[in-house]
């Protein structure tokens, strides 16, 4: 499967984001996964947890490489086994990338996408797409579900 989108901008693929973030920390479930612009590159954020500790890990998303990682022991309240699942994203099954941006494009019709973050919305995972209108004063959000493309929610941030 060839990752267009990710060529485009230049950055390593999502599925290979997650497994250099599952190589790292085996047994997490992932909770979040935002890409982003950091200055002049993009980057790939990631927090996930294994019941005890909770784990963060950036990525330079043009190189693989390791920007920053951390670990600290997760609140009771958040080992609790019924709780974890619940924030865990669902990784099975997930549409490309670039058909995510597309229809969050497709929907929206403003601007140039900036940020996309892989996050639970109830029982769905969905991907936040934000884009801002051509003279970047307006944001617009849209909530893709993650595997079947449905647009969830779509709001104007200003």
């Amino acid at each position: 499967m060839t990752h267009v989108f990710e060529d485009q901008l230049g950055i390593i693929s999502v599925a290979a984001a997650i497994d250099t973030f599952l190589t790292q920390y085996p047994n997490n479930d992932i909770n979040k996964l935002q890409i982003e612009y950091e200055g002049p590159f993009i980057k790939y954020d990631m927090v996930g947890n294994d019941g005890t500790y909770r784990h963060t890990l950036e990525i330079n998303a043009q190189t693989g490489a390791t920007m920053k990682q951390h670990q600290k022991p997760l609140k009771t309240k958040d080992q609790d086994p019924i709780r974890r699942q619940s924030k865990a994203l669902n990784l099975t099954n997930l549409l490309p990338l670039a058909e995510i941006n597309q229809l969050a494009l497709n929907n929206a019709q403003v601007g140039q996408a900036f940020q996309w973050e892989m996050d639970r919305a109830g029982q769905r995972t969905v991907w936040k797409v934000e884009m801002a209108d051509p003279s970047g004063t307006d944001i617009t959000e849209v909530k893709v579900d993650a595997q079947d493309g449905t647009i969830v929610q779509m709001k104007l941030k200003t």
